[in-house]
């Protein structure tokens, strides 16, 4: 069953370093944090509609760790030392407690105005992180902010980890399809543990507000990994992460 194992993971590791979401950059659509089937949920929170017990399975502790440390299969992870998988958990800690996600929207907007809203974000272990502009803190049922009667009106900006802005995935959509995506991937980010660099990004959308009055939910979603596993594949490695900001309200007048 290991040799089945190496198999597979050779013939996949091309995939393997840009696993967000679902082991793929081709994903050049909206997006919601439910395609990422693999990735741990940062907090048992964003599931409340999951038995207790389901919910806490979804977390790192038991989604990631515990196939880290499970002594047979179905764990991707059997032909590392107890020393390397212990390593494993320690660094994916370390990038769990330095990863972050704000949002940055006003609180009272009129109907039918335009917006900026700016999504800032830290964390991951590279070589990309992806954000999303969603509605509610939902693991499952987050949708997109289009869903619920915003309209982006342009490209989001984004930036990098050097401040720059960038292009390089809007610029994959197919040339004449509109580019208001509610869904980034940010490219070419760094990452050394050890001298406390980790991937960072800002995107700033463009927002027109719901054309009905009422108070509206938004909430960025955040995907990281925390491993760039070169020995199996992203489905067997459920080493990434989903991390929302706070859910901010904004009253529409």
């Amino acid at each position: 069953m290991k040799k089945i194992a190496v198999i597979i993971s050779i013939l996949l590791a091309p995939y393997v370093s840009y696993s967000y979401p679902n082991g793929t950059l081709m994903y050049v659509t909206d997006m919601s944090p439910a395609c990422a089937s693999c990735h741990s949920a940062a907090k048992v929170e964003y599931m409340p509609e999951l038995p207790a017990d389901m919910a806490k399975n979804e977390t790192p502790e038991f989604k990631h760790y515990g196939l880290v440390r499970m002594p047979s299969m179905p764990s991707p992870y059997l032909e590392l030392t107890e020393e390397q998988k212990e390593r494993i958990v320690k660094e994916a800690k370390a990038v769990d407690s330095n990863s972050s996600v704000t949002l940055s929207v006003p609180s009272r907007v009129k109907k039918g105005e335009e917006i900026k809203v700016i999504i800032k974000a830290r964390g991951g272990d590279g070589p990309v992180i992806c954000l999303m502009l969603v509605d509610r803190p939902l693991r499952f049922q987050a949708r997109p902010v289009q869903s619920d009667g915003w309209v982006i009106m342009d490209e989001p900006v984004v930036k990098g980890q050097d401040g720059k802005a960038q292009t390089a995935w809007l610029d994959k959509r197919i040339k004449g399809l509109k580019r208001n995506l509610n869904f980034v991937i940010v490219m070419d980010e760094k990452y050394d543990l050890d001298k406390g660099v980790f991937p960072s990004g800002e995107v700033t959308y463009t927002l027109k507000a719901p054309s009905m009055p009422g108070t509206y939910s938004l909430t960025a979603a955040f995907l990281y990994g925390t491993e760039n596993a070169d020995k199996a594949g992203f489905f067997q490695r459920p080493s990434g992460r989903i991390l929302f900001s706070e859910e901010m309200k904004v009253q529409v007048e």
